[in-house]
């Protein structure tokens, strides 16, 4: 049987609308995906994070993290919330202001907004009179401020305080965001008074972004680079031991191969075209294996790796074969492969690399750890 609704008292309907009230009130002054704007160098400005192939990475202006290109500290919105540190990867051009970081740390895991969700094409979005909500940092926590479009171009757009907001937009507001909704729509690069600052576009931030975060293009296509003397030293932590079975490219000439790479004799470069590249390790004995590590020296002629393919196998016995694929991220464009195996037994490991960083050949690997 359905019962009638009872009617609510006068008092209980007066706490109802006080609470549909409130709930309003908050679904104006909070910013979705709050998450994804991150502080820089404890308040100096902010950043958006974003994920793309497995890895997390950090869009800010680049005056925020200055001349420094390593090891730039992000937080999150509460003193005790996750903090990390940043790697440049990218500085656009001068009169872009925008640069690209791989993060790393606990912030990592807080990296949900994915670069495929980021606007293409804004539209109306940006018509003078449209109101958004800017999220920024301050005294670490993060507040919201509704600003409204004065003025948009198709790269740059400007930005004043809503009728009833604070005129209060001073310099610590770079890179902070400003939303649509739930929807990222530009990033703060300066602001020029209390009264107005001045945003990149997020549908012209990914077409800069896009440049080296989409970029896929064959060896054929990019060029081959001619691997040059020097690079930094790479090395990773002593793993299990590692033999190199079998590897599917020569080495370019004076370079080595797997198996001398394994023993620190150099690094194993190649050529790379329409095929990928493989390279089987076997282990001494089967073992339940937790982490796999790759890395690759910048700062040289060759290029570096980028989508990795895993596929481990228990198997000691080469005609009854168990293989099993691991889903893994790309190698971060600063030369970084770490996956998080959680914890398989294997015999061999198989390593394939598809691709690499802007196309371009040959590819160099310079250490290889399994633990």
């Amino acid at each position: 049987m359905i019962s009638s609704p009872v009617p609510l008292s006068g008092k209980a309907t007066a706490t109802f609308r006080a609470c549909l009230a409130f709930v309003a009130i908050l679904a104006l002054f909070s910013v979705p995906t709050r998450a994804d704007v991150v502080t820089v160098e404890e308040g100096s400005g902010a950043g958006l994070l974003i994920r793309q192939g497995g890895n997390c990475y950090v869009i800010l202006p680049s005056h925020v993290h200055g001349p420094a290109m390593d090891g730039i500290r992000l937080g999150s919105d509460s003193a005790g919330g996750p903090i990390g540190t940043a790697r440049i990867v990218h500085v656009g051009p001068d009169d872009t202001d925008i640069s690209l970081g791989v993060v790393r740390g606990g912030l990592e895991a807080a990296c949900g907004e994915e670069w495929s969700r980021l606007p293409r094409r804004l539209g109306n979005v940006m018509t003078p009179g449209t109101e958004l909500m800017m999220q920024r940092p301050r005294q670490q926590v993060f507040e919201g401020r509704r600003l409204i479009v004065h003025s948009s171009g198709p790269e740059l757009v400007r930005l004043v305080p809503a009728p009833g907001e604070r005129a209060d937009l001073f310099g610590g507001t770079s890179g902070a965001v400003a939303f649509s909704g739930t929807t990222p729509v530009a990033m703060v690069l300066q602001a020029s008074g209390a009264n107005e600052v001045l945003a990149m576009r997020m549908d012209a931030v990914v077409a800069l972004i896009g440049q080296i975060l989409e970029t896929r293009s064959s060896a054929r296509e990019a060029g081959n680079a001619e691997p040059v003397e020097g690079g930094s030293l790479v090395t990773l932590p002593t793993g299990d031991r590692l033999e190199a079975v079998t590897w599917s490219a020569h080495p370019v000439d004076g370079a080595v191969d797997p198996a001398a790479m394994l023993d620190g004799e150099g690094a194993w470069i190649f050529e790379i075209g329409d095929e990928p590249v493989s390279v089987t390790l076997r282990l001494t004995e089967t073992d339940r294996l937790s982490r796999i590590r790759l890395r690759a020296a910048l700062g040289t002629g060759a290029a570096i790796p980028r989508e990795i393919s895993v596929v481990t196998d228990s198997s000691t016995d080469p005609a009854r074969p168990r293989p099993s694929s691991i889903p893994a991220p790309e190698m971060t464009p600063d030369g970084e492969f770490d996956l998080r195996v959680g914890e398989r037994f294997a015999h061999t490991a198989t390593i394939t690399i598809l691709s690499s960083w802007g196309g371009g050949s040959p590819v160099r690997l310079d250490a290889v750890s399994i633990d």
